[in-house]
């Protein structure tokens, strides 16, 4: 039998040929030539062969914009192929490792080992089923510009999935040279309308399939471990940010946020009707062979056709109240439940399980809403809006002078009444009041109410106040959706407990939060990051949710956290279960919500079987945390965290601080161009200002960290580690889970960099700010140093698979480096910014690095 990583060296080594082919045939001998040198300079200069570098720097300046561009296109092609060729090898290697489980030998972080590992708790089999029925692992789909592919392109790898499979050597030429031949980079930005589509797209498509595999896994799991088979809802439900967050991004009106609602309805309908119809076709059981539940008869009532097959005329009404928007989820479920007990009551209890769970599976992930959508607005903008109508209102005149005790008192007086306080009639005419009044209309199916960057409790009330006016909240009663507060950065990570105990002291948010079960609280990976470093972010967030969940026991309520995590480390990324896995003791409750963004979305959902895989490993960590497993942390290792953090912070910031830093980061990376590139509707900058690094967003500081081959944010200030005992650091990482996966995450981002790839860029930097980028090597070195001392072995000594891809990726991304440093050059001349072509070129370097080192931001 052929081993999988021969299998994963075939295809690569296929597609690559079909690429050359396609090269051939659409560019020319010429090209092809051009690429072959290009490669194999850059794999030589990669073995340590200075003057092939100095070849390939010379070669790469003589190339016209043409050349250069398309010189980039085939290397980033080459990452689409091997992406492709990379998934297909997981799937092949996770079905092997599926067929060879046993129970003697459960498989890593699969449903086998966690119906055993809940058995080993102690927990019945009942009490299991309770369990897993009571989980609600949220996860919400953001759209981020780290997606950087187009629709277009994804559709044909999709396609070269199918191709590959049936081997047929004509049609796969054919495809790549499809591929091959079409544009990659957007004609113009993409509306939130094309993002929502995109965004959305794999929950109808390998979501859909994946979702009642779950949940079957799972109760076959505790079949194998318990003897008898339970009956399980899935533990997976599905929200979307796309269209309704309007932090910062002036697109998003409350048209577009109708549009949303009405999208996701319209997709999830369409899918249901389709499911329907086919039961409809597949259920043809004649009343004269079995017999029939009165309630099945009944619901089929008034269908003409069908005669003598009840089950059919049952789900052809179904189908037609669906049709009409007549029917609920909780109908639907109701429903198969009946029809569903009919076919077991006959001893067709197969039927039931084979053609009427899966529907079953789908709709209690899914519904009739696919994802309801959240809404997201930064706390100034609300507090704005709260003061237009409190003024049109005649409640106060400036709100917004008053201290935040003062707004908070008053909004709670207020908010005792179920008054409006626009007069009858009236539009309003600030915008933030009549936007925010306009999205609370749009909204529909309802997820939840993000308030960004919260500071006082004032934040959260003035949504009670604008849902008032429209109609959706009455005094002492809940509001029909969470109001989340967000905590970014570190201050208010620092004064999360003080804002929540706050909160629940409040009588409007009290009786809100109890009516609700609890209260959920997101935290932020991204900016907290950014503000602080990458080791005091860490550190502040889990000390965040340990103090959090202790104000909600002492209030009697539960705190759900909501984790705003990104692709790469530096943003909290990385395998997510680990990631759930090192959570603080007793912090994971019954519900936990993920962001899932960018390109992790095809990473992990782009296969009907990746996807089971990724949600399998979720839930193995989260159905544990949530009874409360967990490490806790010593206090000796708290007192020595905490001291390096601080020390972090501080280097961190001084190198921010540092004159010049700012200019410096411009020169060095394509900041400014990724900001040009049309892959996001969001601004790269806050508010249009361009003055320091605080007016940048945290995804494209990232991005631009990684284009250059540095990704500083997720590893700069951890070498402060080294003034701990090396014995300390060797026992915490060991036996703190949280510490492990900290530094794990590090040198995750260590080994991705390049430090001879990022000197490259230093050609575009004013040499008087050329010290910078020497503090930042130095520092990297000692950090790479510090943890192989740590960890006794290589920084990817775990992670040998991801060890491998870079190894081998390495030689590719390197060429579309070096063009890259070329066209920034050119770009940034006098006149460059005009040249048309040039700026094609530039954005698809861009692209191409995106494509080769993946996880970007």
């Amino acid at each position: 039998m052929t081993e999988p990583f021969e299998l994963l060296k075939a295809e690569v080594d296929l597609l690559g040929r079909l690429l050359g082919e396609a090269i051939r045939r659409v560019s020319g001998e010429r090209f092809f030539a051009l690429v072959e040198e290009v490669r194999l300079l850059a794999k030589a200069r990669r073995q340590g062969d200075e003057g092939a570098g100095e070849a390939l720097w010379k070669r790469v300046g003589t190339l016209s914009t043409e050349e250069a561009e398309a010189l980039v296109r085939a290397f980033t092609h080459y990452f689409h192929l091997v992406n492709l060729a990379e998934e297909r090898h997981r799937v092949r290697v996770n079905r092997m490792r599926a067929q060879a489980e046993t129970p003697e030998n459960p498989r890593p972080e699969g449903f086998l080992a966690l119906a055993q590992a809940l058995k080993g708790r102690g927990l019945s089999l009942e009490e299991a089923e309770a369990h897993l029925n009571r989980l609600e692992l949220l996860l919400t789909f953001t759209a981020h510009p780290t997606e950087t592919r187009r629709r277009t392109l994804r559709h044909h790898l999709e396609a070269l999935q199918g191709e590959l499979e049936e081997g047929e050597r004509t049609r796969l030429e054919a495809r790549v040279a499809l591929l091959y031949a079409t544009e990659e980079v957007r004609k113009a930005r993409p509306s939130v309308e094309d993002e929502i589509k995109g965004g959305l797209y794999y929950l109808p498509t390998t979501l859909w399939r994946a979702i009642p595999k779950v949940v079957e896994g799972l109760e076959t799991a505790l079949e194998r471990v318990y003897g008898k088979r339970p009956r399980l809802k899935s533990p997976v439900r599905f929200r979307s940010w796309i269209g309704g967050d309007r932090d910062g991004n002036p697109f998003v009106t409350p048209e577009v946020t109708r549009f949303a609602a009405r999208y996701a309805r319209e997709v999830a309908k369409e899918k249901v009707l389709e499911e329907l119809g086919a039961l409809v076709r597949d259920l043809s059981l004649s009343e004269a062979k079995v017999p029939v539940p009165r309630e099945v008869r009944a619901g089929g009532e008034g269908v003409e056709r069908f005669p003598g097959e009840p089950y059919r005329r049952f789900f052809a009404q179904i189908y037609r109240k669906v049709s009409q928007d007549e029917a609920t989820t909780e109908e639907l479920l109701s429903a198969l439940k009946v029809a569903e007990g009919g076919l077991r009551a006959v001893g067709l209890e197969e039927v039931g399980k084979s053609f009427l769970r899966p529907l079953e599976a789908r709709l209690s992930a899914f519904g009739l809403e696919l994802a309801p959508l959240d809404l997201r607005e930064e706390s100034g903008k609300l507090l704005l809006a709260a003061a237009e109508l409190l003024r049109l209102g005649g409640v106060h005149p400036d709100f917004l002078s008053l201290s935040p005790e003062a707004q908070e008192a008053l909004l709670t007086e207020e908010l005792k009444t179920a008054r409006p306080l626009l007069p009858v009639g009236e539009e309003p005419q600030e915008e933030a009041l009549r936007v925010a009044l306009g999205a609370l209309r749009a909204w529909r199916d309802k997820g939840a109410h993000v308030v960004s960057m919260t500071h006082h409790p004032a934040d959260l009330l003035s949504v009670f106040l604008l849902a008032r006016e429209v109609g959706l909240y009455r005094p002492g009663k809940p509001l029909p959706f969470d109001v989340v507060p967000l905590f970014e950065t570190l201050e208010d990570l620092r004064r999360a407990p003080l804002v929540l105990r706050r909160l629940l002291e409040n009588p409007v948010f009290l009786a809100h939060a109890r009516g609700r079960g609890g209260v959920e609280v997101m935290i932020g990976y991204s900016d907290s990051n950014k503000d602080a470093g990458f080791l005091m972010a860490n550190l502040a967030l889990y000390e965040a949710q340990e103090a959090l969940s202790r104000v909600g026991e002492e209030r009697g309520l539960p705190v759900h956290f909501f984790h705003g995590r990104g692709t790469s480390t530096a943003r909290g990324g990385g395998p997510a279960g680990r990631a759930i896995a090192s959570l603080p003791p007793r912090s994971v409750g019954r519900r936990l919500r993920l962001t899932e963004q960018g390109e992790a979305l095809a990473d992990r959902y782009g296969h009907p079987d990746l996807a089971v895989r990724h949600l399998e490993q979720l839930l193995f960590h989260f159905a544990q945390a949530a009874l409360g497993d967990g490490v806790e942390p010593k206090p000796h290792w708290r007192e020595a965290l905490s001291w390096a953090g601080e020390r972090s912070m501080a280097h961190y910031r001084a190198l921010l601080a540092e004159e010049g830093f700012f200019p410096f980061f411009e020169a060095l990376t394509p900041i400014r161009e990724i900001g040009e590139l049309p892959i996001a509707s969001r601004p790269v900058y806050r508010h249009g200002r361009v003055r320091d690094i605080g007016d940048l967003r945290a995804i494209p500081w990232v991005m631009a960290w990684t284009q250059v081959r540095l990704l500083l944010p997720g590893w700069y200030g951890l070498s402060t580690l080294e003034e701990l005992p090396l014995e300390l650091l060797r026992e915490m990482y060991r036996e703190w889970p949280f510490f492990a996966t900290t530094l794990e995450s590090a040198a995750m981002a260590l080994a991705k960099a390049d430090l001879g790839v990022a000197r490259l860029y230093l050609r575009l930097v004013p040499e008087a700010l050329h010290p910078l980028f020497h503090r930042i090597a130095e520092e990297y070195l000692r950090t790479q140093a510090l943890l192989e001392a740590i960890f006794q072995a290589p920084l990817l000594h775990n992670q040998r698979t991801l060890e491998r891809q870079i190894a081998l990726r390495n030689p590719y991304v390197d060429p579309i480096n070096i063009v890259q440093v070329e066209l920034l050059r050119r770009y940034r001349a006098p006149g460059g910014r005009e040249d048309e072509a040039l700026r094609k070129a530039l954005l698809l370097s861009i692209l191409g690095v995106a494509a080769g080192l993946r996880n970007a931001g």
